[in-house]
């Protein structure tokens, strides 16, 4: 019979449990997040000053709708987008020379989903993203080839058709390519990049060029259904012109 209470007990502790986390006071999903993250000592509030060649960036709200009214996939692999709010002095070479971060306060940028740090700051969702992680700032409200603006030793590349041959005669077929790398034509270029004294250091490509590259990290915009990469000058194997 004790057992019998006790498990009884328990099964109401447990009711009250769920009613609590069910209770239609709670708002959403983004409210139980949030309460999550202050559970975890990820709540900051004050003045939040990144370091090294961290960048602290105010959170977008995700687009679940196109204009059109077309209903958009929470799943998206979409790079994250928000506003720096402040920047860290910079990365420190081997030889003991900073160089200082790309990204300014202020700016709107696009930045990859990878390796950031999601941190509560003031009450609204920042995240920390190391500057060479970002992809692409903008100005007006959405980024556009006439309004980007591409960071150090970065290239914007859109992606061309597989199984084309160039007027150069170079066969660009997908099966003579490794499977990790692809080619595109460079539509924007970043400024220089800096070597290890910060001087800089002339980019090998521009607009215009064909290039085969190795990695880049997807940029969503919405011109004719292409497809966008920002990638590494560093990541670009061999150039041609058409």
């Amino acid at each position: 019979m004790v057992r019998r209470e006790a498990l009884g007990c328990a099964g109401l502790l447990l009711a009250f449990s769920l009613r609590a986390f069910v209770h239609p006071d709670v708002p959403c999903r983004g409210h139980m997040a949030r309460l999550a993250m202050r559970a975890k000592g990820a709540e900051v509030k004050g003045d939040l000053q990144p370091l090294y060649d961290y960048v602290l960036v105010k959170s977008k709200e995700a687009v679940t709708s196109t204009k059109s009214g077309l209903l958009l996939p929470t799943s998206s692999e979409k790079p994250s987008e928000g506003e720096v709010v402040a920047v860290g002095p910079g990365s420190v070479k081997e030889n003991g020379v900073q160089v200082p971060v790309w990204a300014q306060a202020g700016m709107k940028i696009l930045h990859g989903k990878y390796g950031v740090e999601e941190v509560i700051y003031n009450d609204e969702d920042h995240v920390l993203v190391r500057d060479d992680d970002v992809l692409l700032s903008y100005t007006g409200d959405e980024p556009t080839l006439e309004n980007i603006k591409m960071p150090r030793g970065k290239v914007l590349l859109k992606l061309l058709e597989e199984e084309k041959e160039s007027q150069g005669g170079i066969l660009l077929s997908k099966g003579a390519a490794k499977p990790d790398t692809t080619v595109g034509e460079v539509v924007a270029v970043g400024d220089d990049d800096l070597d290890r004294n910060g001087n800089p250091v002339p980019m090998d490509v521009a607009v215009g060029d064909l290039v085969r590259f190795r990695f880049g990290n997807e940029v969503k915009l919405d011109i004719a259904k292409s497809e966008f990469r920002s990638v590494s000058a560093s990541e670009c194997l061999a150039k041609w012109t058409s």
